[in-house]
């Protein structure tokens, strides 16, 4: 135990006590890979010992990974040193990790084998002077890095900040800000209570899905290993294989994005029938929008398992719904978490009265502290110590809070405010539409007019004019799409956002 007392205060000593007190339980799945508590902790304290060899202890270090055991590795082992985690897509291209890299000037980078070349281009057009030096993971370079380093404790490092993470917005409105947190100076109060509330246990084998280099995904990995809890990860999603992994490793929980929730329900019933998914106590959704008739759909099929949060990267977790507010509160996110306080304010900056739309402020232990580099952008996102992401709510008797809309996303038509959330929620309840997105065009008349994007159900069939009628059984008629596009699919961002910019580019 002397290498734990050794070691920085931090939710990351968690990994090195299960490594003693369960040695031989079953810590990390990653396809045919499996890891002990033993085997991983002895594998983070090599990553450790080859990242400080590289300069990154209490310094930046760029995590360019697809899903895999070295993401969750090199998560813990940064933790270890004081670093800071810098999140990269695996997906971005080669200009955009270059804004990242000037932007963040990380001294380490652990990059995939599938994603080196990009990398190393992105390396090249930096404008930065910092270059940082790669550890490569998915092939033999890995442990050739690892190899000459001791596994059986972290390295002793000098006094640092505790580490933390730059996590880079999703960029649905321009160019992407770092989320800067310091693990140190943030709070577990709401975590905790989402943990109690949602009944997470030291048993729970827990499937990722999502991406780890944003948010909720890591932050579920970091509850999961903390309590020893096992985790499972896929590289990608696909909803049959989803099912047979549910099956296959009896997975107790797991987190979503809607389009995941959308895309399971989608599948015929006799697919479904396929698999055993019992072992499934609890779902979470998040990091978009979940629609009322999603949540209903997904329930009827596989039980009062789901629940919702909302929150953001700059916020952590504000408020929670569960299973039975699903119904007793259609299109609920929850009320808060223990440890926040919630404020709607109007344009005015006052605040709004019960059932009117205001723009969410919150407080908690879990706020940022700011973003990297770009002071104007925290100064506006901030008011009274509370912190806004731009999104809309209104919260009702019982303090429940709705979502409506992004500020950027709500259209004015005729001078009247719509928010295209109960449009698109709406929408969602004809049988035939899988997806949707309304958002808002010019018009010589009205300002603005709506226009709804359609994903309909394989095997359906649906004209504009079915839509539009539709939508007016419930609707009123200043809040029908005056035009509908049927899509194959909508363009959304990995995490499940709907990239509306791109929808509006679409129509000029």
């Amino acid at each position: 135990m002397r290498d734990v007392r050794a070691t920085r205060v931090g939710p990351h000593l968690a990994v090195m006590l299960h490594a003693r007190m369960s040695p031989d339980k079953e810590a990390l799945v990653d396809g045919d890979r499996r890891w002990t508590w033993r085997a991983l902790d002895r594998e983070i304290n090599r990553l450790a010992h080859a990242i400080a060899e590289r300069g990154g202890a209490g310094a930046p270090v760029a995590c360019m990974l697809g899903n895999c055991a070295e993401y969750v590795i090199a998560q813990q082992a940064l933790a270890r040193i004081g670093a800071t985690a810098v999140q990269v897509g695996y997906r971005s291209k080669a200009a955009e990790v270059a804004y990242i890299l000037d932007n963040a000037e990380p001294r380490v980078a652990i990059v995939g084998a599938a994603h080196l070349e990009t990398f190393t281009a992105a390396q090249a057009m930096a404008s930065t002077g910092v270059k940082a030096r790669v550890i490569v993971a998915g092939d033999a370079r890995w442990d050739e890095a690892l190899a000459p380093h001791p596994p059986d404790a972290p390295p002793r490092v000098g006094a640092h900040d505790g580490g933390g993470v730059i996590v880079y917005t999703s960029g649905t409105t321009g160019k992407p800000k770092g989320a800067t947190r310091n693990f140190k100076k943030t709070g577990l109060d709401a975590v905790g209570d989402l943990m109690m509330q949602v009944g997470v246990h030291h048993d729970d084998r827990h499937l990722v899905t999502c991406p780890l280099y944003h948010s909720a995904a890591p932050a579920f990995v970091a509850i999961m290993m903390s309590l020893g809890a096992t985790t499972v990860l896929v590289d990608h999603f696909d909803p049959e294989a989803a099912l047979a992994t549910i099956e296959r490793e009896k997975i107790t929980c797991t987190l979503m994005v809607p389009t995941m929730l959308v895309r399971l329900t989608a599948l015929p019933e006799e697919v479904r029938r396929r698999y055993d998914t019992s072992s499934l106590r609890w779902v979470m959704s998040a990091a978009a929008p979940l629609a009322t008739e999603t949540a209903r759909r997904f329930m009827a099929q596989f039980g009062p398992v789901l629940w919702n949060f909302y929150g953001a990267t700059e916020t952590g977790v504000v408020t929670l719904a569960g299973p039975g507010d699903h119904l007793s509160h259609p299109g609920t996110v929850g009320r808060p978490l223990r440890g926040n306080e919630v404020r709607l304010y109007d344009e005015a900056g006052g605040p709004v009265p019960v059932g009117e739309i205001g723009e969410l402020y919150a407080r908690n232990s879990m706020l940022i502290a700011g973003y990297h580099k770009n002071p104007d952008a925290t100064t506006r996102s901030q008011r009274d110590g509370f912190f806004s992401v731009g999104d809309l709510a209104r919260v009702d008797a019982d303090g429940y809070y709705y979502m409506e809309s992004r500020k950027h996303d709500m259209v004015i038509s005729g001078g009247v405010n719509i928010y295209p959330r109960e449009i698109e929620d709406h929408l969602l309840t004809h049988p035939a539409i899988l997806d949707a997105a309304v958002v808002g065009v010019p018009d010589p008349e009205w300002g603005e007019a709506l226009r709804a994007f359609v994903v309909l159900r394989p095997g359906h069939a649906l004209t504009a004019d079915e839509v539009g009628a539709h939508c007016r059984e419930q609707l009123a008629d200043y809040k029908r799409p005056r035009q509908v596009v049927f899509l194959d699919e909508l363009p959304r961002n990995p995490t499940g956002k709907v990239l509306k910019r791109e929808l509006r580019d679409r129509v000029g």
